[in-house]
């Protein structure tokens, strides 16, 4: 029988990894930076390499955190350092190997086999990342990073820290393969822009850094 475990989700999607004007040798680059600036981030956080697994997806990561990894730890500290890494890459790097990610942080249950991770809570977290909402974010953009964080994340991070990182959140409808749900909604920029369909009434809990 096999035990669910409650896991905090950090999923990571590079935009338009497979475009035309991208080699496999730039897809090989960019997949090295994602890999190195969450390893700093994980790293800068405190979280021991034993409390995280990260699940290749060509494209992406998703990493589960273990339970002991507070929502608030991924947003104060890991979010920061991947934006931080993105901005210098991309200062650097062609125009088109620049990188834009969409992010997703959720939290709930998930349940191991031999084969990897199945379950509700995973599979939200993998669709919330192809959510047209968040692919929409960024076109035009100069942004490197649009993320979501859901109403479970967001209820286990404390007031204080959902002002990070730089940018608005504001509470958005996002569309998935079985319906539309609320999220908390931020797009990290240079200069911080609104993000997705803004709630018509927002809480008080929308903030600003």
């Amino acid at each position: 029988m096999h035990t669910p475990v409650r896991k905090t989700f950090l999923g990571l999607d590079i935009v338009g990894f497979t475009r035309p004007d991208r080699t496999d040798r730039d897809c090989l680059a960019m997949r090295g930076v994602l890999y190195d600036a969450l390893a700093t981030g994980l790293r800068r956080a405190g979280i021991r390499p034993a409390a995280c697994e990260m699940l290749d997806r060509g494209d992406g990561i998703m990493s589960l955190l273990d339970d002991t990894v507070e929502p608030g730890l991924v947003l104060d500290t890991v979010v920061p350092s991947l934006v931080a890494a993105l901005r210098h890459h991309n200062t650097m790097a062609n125009p088109h190997a620049r990188i834009q990610l969409r992010t997703v942080l959720h939290t709930g249950m998930t349940v191991q086999d031999a084969r990897g991770y199945a379950g509700r809570d995973i599979s939200h977290a993998f669709r919330l990342l192809d959510a047209p909402e968040l692919r929409l974010a960024l076109t035009d953009s100069r942004a490197e990073l649009v993320l979501a964080v859901t109403e479970t994340a967001w209820d286990g991070i404390r007031p204080d820290l959902r002002r990070r990182p730089v940018g608005r959140f504001r509470r958005t409808l996002l569309s998935t393969k079985e319906a539309a749900v609320q999220a908390w909604v931020t797009i990290v920029a240079p200069d911080p822009l609104p993000a997705g369909r803004p709630h018509p009434a927002p809480s008080d809990e929308e903030t600003t850094s």
